[in-house]
């Protein structure tokens, strides 16, 4: 077991489960009940507990910020903050639940269409539906471990994210790319985003500056 603590100041406990006992040990039991964010690999049997910091939170609403001045523009956006994802053959409460994360365009709009249905029906089509966009803020060990997760998921794309003293970084990871998740000069799942740009939005939307930040979106988006 590993306790760590990340760059913006969150806690993390990881540890690593044989594989085959990650059924036994979820099936019935739900690790939230241990932390705020719980991610769970049933693949390789990674478990990471993490208690947030006041500035990683600061962070992660600041990128639904972000996507809210987006979805003002016009292009469809569902965000489904830390959701825990996994995929149907996975064990129950097993998953992974990221910092932000995101239907965007044709799936944001199949998404709500869901709404006047019940739950079951929501919860279904997330089961069978990951988020095209993940959103990771903070830099620990041990995370390495996460692209694979989410590209055995099927996530398309994944920010990471980290704002901490004198660092500023922001990378995009196509997380589909043959042989491994490979970095992005720009976005393929929202056009005209970089990594620039991700930092200057996310230091307005921080600050609430939002006329700022939309005309920001207005300059450097793509329609």
């Amino acid at each position: 077991m590993e306790r760590v603590t990340g760059s913006m100041g969150s806690e993390y406990v990881r540890f690593r489960l044989d594989p085959e006992a990650v059924p036994l040990l979820t099936e019935k039991f739900d690790w939230n009940l241990l932390a705020r964010r719980v991610f769970i690999d049933p693949a390789t049997g990674f478990v990471d507990l993490m208690t947030p910091s006041s500035s990683h939170e600061r962070f992660s609403r600041g990128a639904d910020r972000v996507m809210d001045a987006i979805a003002r523009r016009g292009v469809p956006v569902a965000p489904l903050g830390s959701t825990r994802w996994r995929r149907p053959e996975d064990p129950r409460n097993t998953g992974a639940e990221p910092d932000a994360c995101y239907y965007l365009g044709e799936t944001a709009e199949r998404w709500d269409e869901t709404f006047p249905l019940d739950e079951d029906a929501q919860d279904a089509f997330a089961l069978e539906n990951p988020p095209d966009l993940v959103i990771e803020v903070e830099r620990s060990s041990g995370d390495d471990d996460k692209p694979l997760a989410y590209r055995r998921l099927g996530v398309p794309e994944m920010w990471r994210i980290d704002i901490s003293g004198n660092v500023r970084e922001a990378v995009m990871l196509n997380l589909q790319a043959p042989g491994g998740p490979a970095e992005l000069e720009s976005s393929a799942v929202l056009s005209g985003a970089t990594p620039a740009f991700v930092l200057e939005a996310l230091a307005l939307a921080i600050r609430r500056r939002f006329p700022e930040l939309d005309a920001l979106i207005a300059e450097r988006l793509s329609d």
